[in-house]
């Protein structure tokens, strides 16, 4: 027989029970195990790359949602922030490109070439964000502390 502790599984929620032998104890006609539990207790969840990618950007923008700026400013921050991370990321592209001397002289340089016009058109999409939010910033008369937050969050 197993006994389970009503109280234990209440309070782990979702467990595993494991019968363990603890005494055998026996009669002239039977033979009488006594047998506790083991409760481990846990759930696991694997997220998919996706998942893994929005659960950081949400913690990521997490200073930002929390900060006493009107939605749009916040919104205009995030999106800086994504541009940013864009630019990282293609200027990490193109600093492999450049140090690849397996790829052939030709296709090298029109790799180049293209990577460079993304980071190009990328860097003036930011330039045009970071302007089009200090310009949001002045039209609604942020207070001195909330322009200062919103610079701080932006860099």
């Amino acid at each position: 027989m197993i006994k389970m502790d009503l109280n234990q599984v209440l309070n782990l929620g979702i467990q595993n029970v494991v019968p363990q032998t603890t005494a055998v104890a026996e009669d002239k006609n039977f033979r009488f195990e006594k047998a506790s539990t083991r409760a481990t207790a846990g759930i696991h969840v694997d997220l998919s790359p996706l998942g893994l990618e929005k659960s950081k950007k949400a913690e990521r923008d997490k200073d930002i949602d929390e900060s006493e700026l009107p939605d749009n400013v916040k919104q205009a921050l995030k999106a800086i922030r994504d541009k940013q991370d864009e630019l990282e990321e293609k200027q990490k592209e193109l600093q492999q490109l450049m140090s690849n001397s397996s790829m052939p002289a030709e296709e090298k340089q029109e790799k180049l070439k293209a990577l460079q016009a993304e980071i190009s058109s990328l860097s003036r999409g930011l330039m045009d964000s970071k302007n089009n939010l200090v310009k949001s910033m002045q039209d609604q008369d942020l207070t001195e502390q909330q322009i200062q937050t919103a610079m701080a969050l932006m860099n």
